[in-house]
């Protein structure tokens, strides 16, 4: 009886266990088990998933192909090279048939006394015009491929940075999802010190109140979840993401090396766009001043004398004459438009430079906070934690304390997130302008 009753115990639990995994799969949704005492942020375990995991430089790279931003610059850099091919073309040559001593009366009734020209003429472009508009050209053609180039780094710069703003809000889930199960852990405690008339009814009130208020943060850190992974879904050209972001390089951070950069920055394309700007407008000042140059036209044909049945060539040239439009207008607009082209160079390089400086603080700042939060604030912040609730245990602590130390724990952690958020977004930036990821321009599949 008694091997039976074993048996049946046995095979009962075996089918509980089975039962329970089957009704439990694993779900990005689902954050990770923390243990009720507080522990690193980056050594909780990263939640089960199905999917495979997206890494930033896959994320950058599946973006540059998928981008239709990035597709309109090289459709806009195509439409250069083809204004490039024509800007070259001379004018086309007329083709002329002119009767002249027809349909009249006597002698010049009818066709019989004609005189009948066929003549080609060609306008002459002279004054260098051709080359100017040539230079133009190619100037925007130019532009147009830094523009492209630049787009590229833009993109790439917003991927870098929404990647690390969606794996920046998993991680605040997961720190909430922590904060939850220890504000729930810390409520059990109290409840068995009221119980038990060790302590004070309020203190239970005060840690039900916690907990409510980590389940409030819980629900806003999976709803700005949801916004962070929407905006990199965006990127990637697709309507969500179905992939696990990976957090490793997130943390793995390195102190800046700043030396030198301001030499990279040579290399950024609205740097050297500038350049190209400018060089533009003075092509187009020597345009107009080709401009005031008339082109001449000449003529060639054949005459053909009906009543003699004669026939002789005709030549002929023609000339504008530059009384009333010698295109000083213009001549002048083009002029005031390269000292704005200088001006605006100037006033770009300086906020370009102004950015630079600015990420380069940005950066530093960041990096200084987060490695101080991470080996000073957040040890001595988790183990005040765990002495004030060893101590609330043996009622040497009030409840205040933990409450204080709980907060202070979680604070830190966010502020170390956040420092790390921080920190990525500056790096991003600092890449862009000096175009640290130049070598990916030439790799992006069909956007190129």
């Amino acid at each position: 009886m008694r091997q039976f009753i074993f048996c049946l115990l046995s095979t009962t639990l075996l089918s509980t266990s089975v039962f329970a995994a089957e009704v439990m799969p694993a779900s990005e949704e689902q954050p990770a088990a923390a243990a009720p005492a507080a522990v690193p942020l980056n050594a909780l375990p990263a939640p089960t998933t199905s999917h495979s995991v997206l890494t930033l430089d896959a994320a950058i790279q599946r973006t540059l192909e998928n981008s239709l931003r990035l597709k309109s610059f090289a459709s806009a850099t195509m439409a250069s090279k083809g204004g490039l091919r024509q800007a070259g073309a001379l004018p086309n040559p007329e083709l002329g048939v002119e009767a002249e001593n027809v349909a009249g009366k006597g002698a010049y009734k009818g066709f019989d006394s004609a005189e009948v020209t066929y003549g080609v003429t060609q306008e002459i472009t002279i004054g260098g015009k051709i080359s100017a508009r040539e230079n133009i050209a190619g100037k925007e053609l130019e532009i147009a491929s830094l523009d492209e180039q630049a787009a590229t780094l833009d993109v790439i710069r917003d991927v870098t940075t929404a990647y690390a703003d969606a794996v920046a809000a998993e991680e605040n889930v997961r720190l909430a999802t922590e904060q939850k199960e220890l504000a729930e852990d810390v409520l059990k405690s109290v409840s068995v010190r009221v119980g038990a008339a060790a302590a004070p009814l309020i203190q239970k009130s005060r840690a039900e109140v916690e907990r409510s208020t980590a389940t409030i943060a819980l629900d806003t850190a999976m709803r700005e979840r949801e916004i962070t992974r929407k905006n990199l879904a965006t990127l990637l050209g697709e309507e969500k993401v179905m992939f696990t972001l990976d957090s490793t390089a997130f943390y793995a951070i390195t102190k800046p090396d700043i030396a030198g950069i301001e030499e990279k920055l040579k290399a950024n394309p609205n740097l050297v766009k500038l350049d190209a700007t400018l060089e533009q407008s003075k092509a187009r000042l020597d345009l107009e001043k080709a401009n005031a140059i008339p082109d001449p036209r000449l003529n060639v044909g054949m005459r053909d004398f009906r009543d003699s049945g004669d026939q002789a060539f005709v030549v002929g040239v023609s000339l504008p004459i530059p009384v009333f439009n010698a295109n000083r207008g213009n001549i002048e607009k083009a002029r005031n438009e390269v000292s704005r082209a200088e001006f605006e160079n100037r006033n770009a390089a300086l906020n370009i430079n102004a950015d630079l400086i600015r990420a380069e603080q940005q950066i530093e700042n960041a990096y200084m906070r987060a490695e101080t939060l991470k080996h000073e604030v957040l040890p001595s912040a988790d183990k005040a934690f765990r002495l004030s609730r060893e101590g609330y245990g043996a009622g040497r602590f009030p409840y205040l304390e933990v409450l204080d130390a709980q907060r202070s724990l979680f604070g830190v952690k966010q502020q170390h997130i956040a420092a790390l958020k921080e920190y990525h977004a500056a790096r991003a930036t600092l890449q862009r302008l000096t175009a640290a990821h130049a070598g990916r321009i030439g790799n992006k599949g069909e956007s190129k």
